[in-house]
């Protein structure tokens, strides 16, 4: 069974926290992107500040499309989110950064954009707890479904059959089964959720196609 995840981006405090208490009843886990406006051109809340405090059952997933996620993730450690996202593409130590992640008892996984090779982060295969693959070029929700990031994970999970895999972006009732059959695990969806005038009927339609 693919795990459906809702996502939010935003850069405001208020529709975080209203969005969250709308996904809740629906989900039991949320994604939060979180954008600096270097690393991706968009810039979004900081998401530490909205979480510490924030009473809610939701589990929280945190991916960090910033240049310098070293910067950043002891502020993330005073919240409950408890698994966190860090590109490999971005300007930091990964050995040192899973490291840490781990040592403060959270689970990580390393993030591919759409043209980075895998061979980027295979060495790291056995340090991480997950790989999500970008779906979409990241820093908006609403991108367009990258279709070649298919056949990547394909190949991936043959080689891989046993890591966790996750796919991020451009998740439709249309391209969901296709990420299913290349061996996705889960998969993130922002825009397809929360564009919907009704957050459980969206949800329901991209399990049934799953």
């Amino acid at each position: 069974m693919v795990e459906i995840i809702p996502a939010i981006l935003t850069d405001s405090s208020v529709k975080f926290k209203d969005l969250a208490l709308r996904i809740e009843p629906y989900a039991s886990r949320v994604h939060i992107d979180i954008a600096d406006g270097v690393f991706v051109p968009n810039k979004t809340i900081n998401g530490y500040d909205e979480l510490r405090g924030f009473e809610s059952a939701l589990k929280f997933d945190v991916h960090l499309m910033v240049q310098r996620p070293q910067d950043v993730i002891r502020e993330w450690f005073s919240t409950h989110a408890d698994r966190f996202f860090i590109h490999a593409e971005s300007d930091v130590n990964l050995n040192v950064i899973i490291e840490d992640i781990h040592k403060n008892e959270r689970k990580v996984g390393l993030v591919l954009n759409p043209e980075t090779e895998v061979d980027k982060i295979k060495e790291f295969i056995g340090k991480i707890d997950y790989i999500q693959f970008m779906t979409v070029h990241p820093g908006f929700q609403g991108g367009e479904f990258v279709e070649g990031v298919i056949n990547i994970i394909s190949d991936f999970r043959k080689a891989y059959p046993d890591i966790v895999i996750i796919a991020d972006g451009g998740i439709t009732p249309e391209t969901a089964p296709k990420l299913k059959m290349a061996g996705v695990s889960i998969v993130v969806v922002g825009s397809y959720i929360i564009k919907s005038d009704n957050f459980g009927e969206a949800i329901e339609k991209l399990r049934s196609s799953l």
